[in-house]
């Protein structure tokens, strides 16, 4: 029992050290407190762990049956939605996998030259044009049933949002507005 006890206090020392190097003071609380794996199957389980960890995050239940589960969580370096993917609805609460996921908006749609720059710059990442051609990126993470290690989970969404933080001024590198805001905007003579 003595050798358990000591792996959990392992980790939540783990978990504090990485709020610590981040910039981030954990709650008092949550130095006491023991984290628990970080699963896919457990969107308040991931909530609590951001929240430990100093984050500013909200969940977003599912709103219809085709709407994923969310986490919205807001930091200095960007806004990033935790999604809920791989989901089985046969199956109760059963999901494997951790999106992180950031877009930004564009006057112009993306180029498909950017794009191909993004995904080769910024490795395991993707990055790819929503409907309105806007850049969106996403890192999958995957839990399984048994889940991860929360210092495992917060120290990838920490390099996440370094390379999404890197990426704010190629989002929008030659963004231009499209020509009919530009007639509008210039002055007639």
């Amino acid at each position: 029992m003595k050798k358990r006890r000591n792996s959990a206090m392992c980790i939540a020392l783990v978990g504090a050290s990485l709020t610590i190097g981040a910039g981030l003071s954990p709650p008092l609380h949550a130095q006491d407190q023991p984290l628990s794996l970080v699963k896919a199957t457990d969107a308040r389980g991931v909530l609590a762990v951001l929240e430990q960890a100093g984050y500013d995050a909200k969940l977003k239940p599912r709103k219809d049956e085709d709407s994923e589960t969310a986490i919205e969580v807001t930091t200095r370096d960007g806004d990033v939605s935790v999604q809920f993917t791989d989901c089985q609805d046969a199956v109760p609460d059963f999901c494997e996998t951790l999106v992180f996921s950031t877009s930004w908006n564009r006057k112009a749609p993306m180029p498909d030259s950017a794009i191909a720059e993004a995904n080769k710059k910024f490795k395991y990442v993707s990055v790819w044009r929503d409907e309105n051609g806007d850049p969106v990126m996403q890192w999958a993470i995957l839990t399984r049933d048994f889940g991860i290690a929360p210092a495992l989970f917060l120290n990838a969404l920490q390099r996440y949002l370094d390379i999404v933080r890197d990426y704010d001024e190629v989002a929008f590198e030659g963004d231009e507005e499209p020509a009919e805001m530009a007639e509008d905007a210039s002055p007639t003579p």
